[in-house]
């Protein structure tokens, strides 16, 4: 009797070097992106004298900005299914590169947010790509490194604080604009020489699906990050403001309470990751969990003395800005390999909306009744009601493999 074949060999896991190499260029490509977005609003006090701008033109250069990507994410992440991302990726680069050119080239306040738009138009076209790219095989794998992919935005953002300032002091705020031009442009060409070899489709990428645990059920489950994007981009928002009027800070120490925001983000993409690894069959009660936290010490910071407000924000970082890599992979393994740009697509449109609708509802909230108190428990409210939607629009089904 003749022994049996031995059953096929899965498809092998892409060799360590080609998953870095994907992440790494993920990273580089969301922090300048990063850095062309943010890095407008750091050249808002040179542009309002320059244009003539008010408070409500100053806030309006992040909210045009996201209209920008909040139109192109869902589109672009159809094209990376279709064409692979690197030519997407591509596409995005020079978009913002374009933008910061007409931005530059303002001499009205017009034409600034015309060209602000039209980097928005690109910023949103980098994420589902980049997603694409970075995704890795292995569910044991996938928390983490979607979120080590991630930190590119606020590391992008600690940047643009560090950089663009100076920059415009020095050379004035066209240059400022040149500077981002500049590096999108040259992250283009070398994504040109070195990112081709992934253009191929994203479904040869991804390793086949085995039963067990409980997946996000979409379309439902997009309200997630609709409503926990709002409530960290109402953070950013808010905080230094909050700090100033309400804590009698200086504006100095209100700029370092916001930098722990940041610090706490990046620190919490990579704790939240790595635990929604550890237990990848039940990644959506990680994302319950950063909800949750996010609702506790918000609610705190508005009781906790002053002597514990940095420890406050960085929880807040952790876990209101820490969230976004888990639920981005969360998203990629509710769908099949080939509807992941499209899916991602969606999830971040939505996030861009929330980004844009929120805070204008804390700042109304605040306005009408005077007090900070009423804005932060509003969001300490939203973010509960994320936690709830992790919990109640989730469904049984496949998972991918651990290969």
């Amino acid at each position: 009797m003749t022994a049996e074949p031995a059953a096929p060999q899965s498809e092998p896991e892409r060799p360590t070097r080609s998953v870095r190499e994907g992440v790494a260029m993920s990273v580089l490509v969301l922090a300048v992106g990063s850095f062309s977005v943010i890095g407008a609003s750091a050249n808002a006090p040179l542009l309002s004298s320059a244009l003539g701008l008010s408070e409500v033109g100053i806030g309006a250069i992040a909210s045009v900005a996201y209209v920008g990507a909040m139109s192109s994410a869902r589109v672009s992440g159809r094209i990376t299914d279709r064409r692979g991302p690197a030519v997407v990726i591509i596409a995005g680069l020079v978009l913002m590169a374009l933008g910061d050119g007409i931005a530059l080239s303002a001499f009205h306040a017009s034409v600034l947010y015309l060209g602000i738009v039209v980097v928005g138009l690109g910023y949103g076209a980098i994420n589902p790509s980049t997603t694409v790219v970075s995704n890795p095989r292995s569910a044991k794998r996938r928390g983490l490194v979607m979120s080590v992919k991630q930190s590119g935005v606020p590391l992008g953002g600690v940047a643009a604080g560090a950089v663009i300032p100076s920059v415009g002091l020095a050379f004035g705020w066209r240059a400022a604009f040149g500077l981002a031009l500049v590096l999108c442009l040259a992250l283009a060409l070398f994504v040109w020489l070195r990112g081709g070899y992934r253009a191929r489709p994203p479904a040869t990428r991804v390793a086949p699906r085995a039963r067990g645990g409980r997946r996000m059920a979409l379309p439902w489950g997009y309200t997630f990050g609709l409503l926990i994007a709002g409530v960290q981009v109402s953070m950013f928002a808010f905080t230094a403001v909050y700090l100033v009027d309400a804590r009698g800070l200086s504006i100095a120490r209100a700029g370092l309470g916001v930098s722990l925001l940041l610090i706490g983000g990046v620190v919490g993409r990579l704790f939240w990751g790595w635990l929604s690894d550890v237990f990848f069959h039940q990644r959506l009660l990680v994302l319950q969990g950063a909800a949750l936290l996010g609702a506790v010490s918000i609610a705190l910071l508005v009781v906790a003395p002053d002597t514990v407000l940095p420890l406050v924000l960085v929880a807040i970082g952790v876990s209101s800005v820490g969230w976004n890599g888990v639920y981005i992979a969360a998203v990629a393994e509710a769908v099949e390999p080939h509807r992941m740009g499209a899916a991602t697509g969606t999830s971040l449109a939505l996030i861009n909306f929330g980004a844009i609708v929120t805070p204008l509802l804390i700042g109304v909230l605040v306005s009408l009744t005077g007090s900070w108190s009423v804005g932060l428990l509003t969001l300490a409210a939203l973010s509960v009601a994320a936690s709830i939607v992790a919990l109640v629009f989730s469904e049984p089904g496949p998972t991918p493999a651990v290969v």
